[in-house]
């Protein structure tokens, strides 16, 4: 009946509100608990069955049942602490966990209480290991998949591969009034003399900064940075160098030698037995490397020329020999540097805070001659343009011979002859008319410099032929050279002996194309009277002297011969064969020039004073083969032309060719300007060994080392995890949830993507229990509980009344 269905209804209700009470229990129990989420349990009501009224049939329930207990995945607040690894999600998503016995990470924390363990895992208070990515330090990309983090506890040393150096220079300082080159000021040798002395001598420049660099085994090294004024305004040239003693860069071993920088061939045979700097020997060593600064006149940086210095330290900048040249990508200039010895040179990039714009320039080759005339018999006035022949005095204190013969000829800018040219001079007439004549027939235009030298500057840019083979005077004096050298009248200065040959080879029969290195051999042809080109099996006999007086006889067979590096003739057999064998013989660099001459350049700079070197380097015959050509030679027994050494280096002349010359200047960059000349920036990317200091985190969970030796470094990123059913998730007690088909797989990733939040260094996220609503519910409850009590004895009471109606 329905008294006794009471009983059962309460008793259901006592149950439910007993559930709900130990749910209560365990959510107050936790309000301190790190990152605990409550829970909440829900009732439902249960029915019985129907029966009959007045109004019809209604429905009698029978109290009460629990739906559900559903955890509360609401945001706990942060606290904050001093412990970087300390870790709040801000959002969405758990850490994942991995057991030390687990062979996958199956576990998931709100609780982010985590700790580096002796062996540098990141793990949480129970040792389950933190789940994240290893992150390259040097680009902070993630590496491989999600494992246990360890950012370890030292870092390798890094060799430095960028140094930056930021300066003003002192406008105010003059011009050099005499150049004196800092590549030819320093001398590396100077520290090993029986009383060292310093390489550099302090008038040789105007500024010096310092800067730390370190080698790839973490030991440091002071790199210097010498500045000095030129003799043109606005310019100042710059040397880096370390010191000499510890340069130990590998020579270069081969023309394809990977490494060399500065272009040169077999550096290593050139300075045997040394096959790497040495400052006991190489005036070079330590000079790293060689640059020119021009400056606009608001004191920006314009340009930047660069240089590879060379172990006898003859750098050459009027020549390609040792110019350093940048890829479209490149932005700064390079320079080897080797301090352990090994088997490669360590490279660097110098920032002085302008950067290369990707655009190669294209500079006019310039000629200067060698001599200067002037208009007085005492050398107190140099000639200019307006100068009257009758007037011309040499060097000696000469007159020029008026009316006489100028012949001049040679080669352009595409390497087509100019015929011999003969200009007549008249008393009366102006030296510029010469200058136009030659303008004329070289392509080019002549001008009378400040020392009253011919100065021709090629009207194209880029790599030119431009040569004069001929420019004598018919009667007295030469003002401009030597008569006796008539070919060395005009040249690009160098420090190195050159033997040019005096005539030079074309590609074709009657043709006008010069040949290249890459010409095939049976396509070298003369220009004599009837053209004859190379065959296979010509033998031409080179006779002259090595740059040290010894005599060398070499026989080169077309087709057959061919000379180190190369191990195999070309196919077809090429002008490069025949190069590499006169390398090889002569001990000397040779090439082919714009013109399609036969050029060989001594590898040794003549340095008199220092090393008593002085180059004799000559082509007394060139035989003619059987074929009859002569490619290189006018007449079977022609001498190459030659051209000495020039170690003044400062006639103003230059090749042609393209050039790295288009500079835009950074927000950080080297200035000229009206102060004192100072060191504004200075940076560079090595670093020693270092050993963990401190670690910090970023709200992307980025994990980032501190160590000893300044090094800040991205080392790991935490993963986190999200699911779609959270209520699906299993407790399984010490703050983890583990996953149930429920819940779904997890979604992981980053922190702050996928819908992930981000992470709160320095924090633990609260307990979310709300213990103002607990209490509530807590009286609710209790009231509840109080009420089905009651209904109980109720109708106990109603029961014992029915009883007593018997009695």
């Amino acid at each position: 009946m329905g008294v006794s269905s009471s009983l059962y209804a309460s008793i259901s209700g006592l149950s439910t509100m007993g559930n709900a009470m130990s749910v209560l229990g365990d959510n107050v129990s936790n309000v301190n608990t790190i990152a605990f989420k409550s829970s909440r349990a829900t009732f439902q009501d249960v029915l019985s069955q129907s029966v009959a009224t007045a109004a019809g049939a209604a429905q009698v329930g029978r109290g009460v049942t629990m739906t559900t207990i559903d955890g509360i995945f609401a945001q706990g607040s942060f606290e904050s602490t001093s412990t970087a690894t300390d870790l709040a999600i801000g959002g969405q998503g758990f850490f994942m966990l991995r057991a030390a016995g687990s062979a996958e990470a199956d576990m998931y924390t709100r609780a982010g209480e985590f700790r580096f363990d002796k062996e540098g895992f990141l793990v949480n208070p129970t040792g389950n290991f933190v789940q994240g990515w290893t992150l390259d330090t040097t680009s902070g990309e993630r590496q491989g998949t999600i494992g246990d983090i360890n950012i370890g506890k030292t870092t390798p040393p890094v060799a430095t591969t960028s140094i930056q150096v930021i300066a003003n220079v002192d406008s105010r300082k003059n011009n050099e009034a005499t150049e004196l080159r800092l590549y030819d000021a320093w001398n590396g040798t100077n520290p090993s003399l029986p009383v060292p002395v310093s390489p550099i001598d302090a008038n040789a420049y105007e500024y010096t900064t310092a800067i730390k660099v370190y080698d790839s085994v973490g030991a440091s090294h002071d790199l210097t940075v010498y500045f000095d004024r030129t003799t043109k305004d606005n310019q100042w040239e710059y040397l880096v160098t370390c010191e000499p003693s510890e340069d130990q860069r590998v020579l270069s071993t081969g023309r394809d030698a990977a490494g060399a920088l500065d272009g040169t061939n077999d550096e290593a045979s050139i300075y045997t037995p040394d096959s790497a700097y040495n400052f006991l020997n190489h005036k070079g060593a330590g000079a790293l490397q060689y640059g020119v600064i021009d400056f606009s006149t608001s004191g920006a940086i314009s340009n930047i020329s660069a240089w590879n210095v060379p172990p006898d330290g003859a750098v050459d900048p009027a020549q390609d020999t040792n110019r350093l040249f940048l890829g479209n990508t490149e932005q700064y200039y390079m320079f080897e540097a080797n301090f352990t010895g090994a088997a490669t040179n360590q490279q660097v990039a110098l920032n002085l805070g302008a950067r290369y714009s990707g655009q190669a320039t294209e500079v006019q080759q310039i000629l200067v001659t060698d001599g200067a005339a002037y208009s007085s018999a005492g050398q107190s006035t140099p000639i200019t343009k307006e100068t009257l022949w009758n007037t011309v005095y040499d060097s000696a204190g000469t007159l020029v011979t008026a009316p006489a013969n100028v012949t001049f000829g040679g080669y352009n800018h595409v390497g087509a002859v100019v015929a011999p040219t003969v200009y007549a001079l008249t008393a009366g007439g102006k030296v510029q008319d010469l200058l136009d004549a030659m303008d004329t027939a070289f392509g080019c235009t002549c001008t009378i410099d400040a020392a009253g030298k011919i100065k021709m500057t090629d009207d194209t840019g880029g790599p030119s032929g431009m040569a004069v083979t001929r420019f004598d005077f018919s009667a007295g004096v030469n003002p401009f050279g030597d008569t006796s050298l008539i070919a060395n009248t005009f040249n690009v200065a160098t420090s190195k002996r050159q033997a040019v040959s005096p005539a030079r080879a074309v590609t074709s029969s009657g043709g006008t194309t010069p040949i290249t290195s890459s010409t095939p051999l049976t396509s070298v042809w003369d220009t004599k009277g009837v053209p004859s080109a190379l065959v296979v099996g010509d033998v031409i006999t080179f006779t002259g002297t090595r740059g040290d007086s010894t005599p060398v006889v070499a026989a080169f067979t077309a087709g057959t011969s061919f000379g180190s590096p190369l191990t195999a003739p070309n196919n077809p057999p090429t002008m490069q064969d025949l190069l590499s064998f006169l390398e090889e013989q002569f001990d000397a660099e040779a090439s082919v020039d714009a013109a399609g001459r036969l050029v060989l350049t001594d590898r040794r700079a003549d340095d008199v004073a220092a090393a008593g070197y002085q180059s004799v380097l000559t082509i007394t015959d060139v035989s003619t083969p059987a074929s009859g050509t002569r490619p290189f030679s006018v007449l079977a027994t022609d001498d190459f032309t030659s051209v000495l050494s020039d170690t003044t280096n400062e006639d103003g002349s230059r090749v042609g060719g393209t050039e790295s010359i288009n500079f835009s200047t950074e927000a950080l960059s080297t200035t000229q300007y009206a102060n004192s000349s100072t060191t504004i920036f200075q940076d560079q990317n090595g670093f020693a060994a270092g050993f963990l200091q401190s670690v910090s985190v970023d709200t992307g969970g980025v994990i980032t080392g501190n160590y000893s030796n300044g090094q800040v470094l991205e080392r790991a990123q935490v993963a986190l995890a999200s699911f779609n059913n959270l209520a699906g998730l299993r407790k399984e007690g010490g703050n983890v949830f583990r996953e149930t088909t429920a819940s779904g797989a997890p979604i992981t990733g980053p922190p702050e993507t996928n819908g992930l939040g981000s992470i709160s260094p320095n924090s633990l996220e609260q307990s979310n229990v709300d213990l103002g609503a607990e209490f509530v519910k807590l009286i609710t409850t209790q009231r509840g509980f109080q009420a089905n009590s009651k209904i109980i004895t109720t109708t106990d009471e109603m029961l014992a009344d029915l009883i007593n109606i018997k009695r």
